[in-house]
């Protein structure tokens, strides 16, 4: 089975409550708490809590987050091969849902793809800070643990590090999500 042969288009619904309810309940939290509240969660996360095993997603990564920090804060975007696909800032806002859209689930499909090449670069770890200003983090939800990617920005971006397709895949996957038209 390919990442993108998975339906994923129902399989994204429970997450995508769950993410609600989090914000429905953090709602008088700080922007700051609900950042915390929301990667406890995403890191708590278990690959069956949305309907993944190993017979049908024989991969070894069904999730990426990939954190940026920046000088006031961090941005955080998540891509779940349920299709579950999230763009969120530590200062506040964000969105979810983006895994609703067939483009988006399309280019997080190709992030994906790409993050199971890459997954062997990256070092087991039990613990999940946050990026420092300038520097990306890549975390990759594995069935038996998580694994990280660390590296600086700049270099990713102008192609200078080893991951720098994987960081261009997500910002795909970040440029269709912008292009999501704010609710009604």
């Amino acid at each position: 089975m390919t990442l993108s042969s998975l339906n994923t288009k129902h399989m994204a619904a429970p997450l995508l409550w769950l993410l609600a309810l989090a914000f429905t309940t953090l709602h008088a939290a700080t922007p700051e708490e609900v950042n915390k509240g929301l990667r406890g969660m995403l890191f708590d996360l278990k690959p069956g809590d949305i309907g993944l095993t190993r017979d049908n997603f024989p991969h070894p990564v069904w999730g990426m987050i990939m954190e940026t920090g920046f000088a006031d804060g961090s941005f955080t975007l998540v891509a779940l091969a349920d299709g579950t696909t999230s763009l969120y800032f530590s200062s506040g806002g964000g969105v979810i849902g983006g895994g609703e859209h067939e483009v988006i689930r399309e280019a997080a499909g190709h992030y994906l793809s790409g993050a199971q090449y890459f997954y062997d670069q990256a070092e087991k770890v039990d613990s999940y800070p946050t990026p420092d200003d300038g520097e990306v983090r890549f975390y990759f939800l594995g069935f038996d643990d998580v694994s990280l990617y660390a590296a600086n920005e700049k270099k990713l971006g102008v192609g200078a590090d080893k991951l720098s397709n994987l960081f261009y895949a997500a910002h795909g996957v970040i440029e269709e999500l912008r292009k999501i038209p704010p609710a009604q």
